[in-house]
């Protein structure tokens, strides 16, 4: 497979997964917003906070309100962390790779990108936004769905694989980041609304139903991050993204270099365990493993994408 088309793949599922991930932050928070008393809720800032895109939005805003925060995030085409730049972004990937990926996903994807440039704006008032963000999820998944049961087990499914898992560990490891900020920012004034960003955080990765399978319904902000971030069976965690990253690589036979580097990684995450550290110090490790994964895409981008001459 060719480089570039190998990359496209790459980024395709990076794209799919961005604007999944997305939608999910900001129905939740929206959520948030209804579950909490005005004056209480952390300020919209935090989801420009979560996509680090702080500079592009105060270059094009002024006032850090919810109708600009969501129109940023939904419909601005140049903002690379927006609705719209991602499923936009992916049907170019999609329309240029059409000979490796089955007929229906182009269909699928540039049904998508429609629907998005003509609904995205108006879905910044709250009355059509839930409507907005559950048919970009749920068609992101029908799209996932095909890929998954359709496409041949080579290179064409690995690289588009390898595209979603940096992509889920990397938002994963954002929003984890973000929300330890905030509730270590909120812990010292308000502790009765601490149990509450908690199940936000959860309901920010779709995590609710497995950590009250797994752990039980007390919402505890150790075992709370304990299970996003060290978890070996809840597809989301950022320790499950790693290994099946690793399992990945190694059917592509990458380099024991690139291998070596996301062992290390995953050891980092089984052997912590929140329990025994504050919350400042958990803030400060998972500011660490972002950008881990930060080194780990750009270790992937020169072994298959931009490789140096020799």
């Amino acid at each position: 497979m060719l480089s570039r088309v190998a990359e496209r793949l790459y980024w395709t599922a990076r794209y799919l997964e961005r604007a999944e991930d997305t939608a999910r932050l900001v129905n939740a928070y929206t959520h948030l917003i209804l579950d909490i008393p005005v004056g209480v809720v952390p300020g919209w800032e935090v989801l420009i906070e979560i996509v680090d895109a702080q500079q592009g939005f105060s270059q094009r805003y002024k006032n850090v309100s919810e109708q600009n925060v969501v129109k940023y995030l939904l419909a601005n085409t140049d903002n690379p962390s927006s609705i719209a730049f991602a499923i936009h972004s992916a049907r170019e990937n999609v329309r240029t790779t059409r000979d490796v990926l089955p007929a229906q996903a182009w269909e699928l994807v540039n049904e998508l990108s429609l629907y998005v440039e003509v609904q995205a704006r108006s879905a910044v008032a709250r009355q059509s936004r839930f409507e907005f963000l559950t048919e970009v999820i749920a068609r992101v998944q029908q799209i996932n769905g095909l890929i998954s049961t359709t496409v041949l087990r080579d290179h064409t499914l690995w690289f588009l694989h390898l595209g979603q898992l940096v992509e889920r560990a990397d938002m994963t490891s954002r929003i984890v980041d973000v929300g330890e900020a905030v509730i270590l920012e909120r812990g010292a004034g308000r502790l009765t609304q601490i149990p509450t960003l908690w199940a936000n955080l959860l309901r920010s990765l779709s995590a609710t139903s497995a950590f009250r399978r797994k752990v039980g319904p007390t919402l505890e902000g150790n075992t709370i991050f304990n299970f996003i971030v060290c978890d070996q069976q809840f597809p989301r965690s950022l320790l499950y993204c790693l290994n099946q990253i690793e399992e990945v690589v190694g059917m592509m036979r990458g380099p024991n270099g690139l291998l070596r580097e996301i062992r290390t990684l995953s050891k980092k995450l089984m052997g912590f365990d929140a329990q025994a550290h504050s919350l400042p110090e958990l803030h400060r490790f998972i500011d660490d493993v972002q950008g881990d994964i930060a080194d780990l895409n750009n270790a992937i981008s020169e072994t298959w994408f931009h490789r140096v001459a020799e």
